[in-house]
């Protein structure tokens, strides 16, 4: 690491601990559902720490600096935690518990009745056959993530519309599993 790489990471820290600027990971922990008692509570506050000294460097070292910049900071920590849950979930197969309380599947689910009776697990498993990458993507995005249609749009790169026919294509699917 060069002189001028370590004076940024130092500025970047001190910008993160002076005032509240650490009330943006927490924002961010709450955002994605993630309390204390979740067992990655701790390793998300110093991943989002992280994320967020990188992308205030990516902001001042930008030719524009972005404009709000702790928003810039904010979406950068939001999405870096969102890729460090999907890494925890592939690498130790577990799903961890939220404190959500909807449900993306109530939709899907009551074009079905047998389908309501079915965990999101189960779900996931019994469809995984029948629908395409994308659908399954949309699927866990919105079941394990609870992420919304714009939220998901921006994570796949696509756009609303696109997402809005993964999930018709979905609720099609789930349709004819009576």
């Amino acid at each position: 690491m060069d002189y001028q790489e370590q004076r940024d990471r130092t500025e970047a820290f001190n910008f993160l601990l002076d005032g509240d600027h650490e009330l943006i990971i927490y924002g961010v922990l709450k955002r994605l559902h993630v309390m204390k008692g979740n067992p990655l509570y701790d390793d998300m506050v110093q991943e989002g720490r992280l994320a967020f000294v990188n992308k205030y460097i990516q902001g001042i070292n930008a030719e524009k600096k972005p404009d709000p910049f702790l928003a810039y900071i904010y979406q950068g920590v939001y999405w870096a935690l969102i890729n460090y849950m999907n890494k925890q979930r592939v690498a130790d197969g577990h799903i961890y518990e939220t404190t959500g309380e909807d449900d993306p599947l109530a939709e899907i689910s009551d074009a079905n009745q047998s389908v309501e009776k079915m965990d999101g697990v189960a779900l996931i498993e019994t469809l995984s056959g029948l629908c395409t990458m994308n659908e399954l993507k949309y699927l866990k995005c919105a079941y394990y993530l609870g992420m919304n249609v714009t939220e998901i749009a921006l994570y796949s790169g696509v756009s609303r519309v696109t997402v809005h026919k993964w999930r018709k294509g979905l609720i099609q699917k789930v349709g004819k599993l009576q």
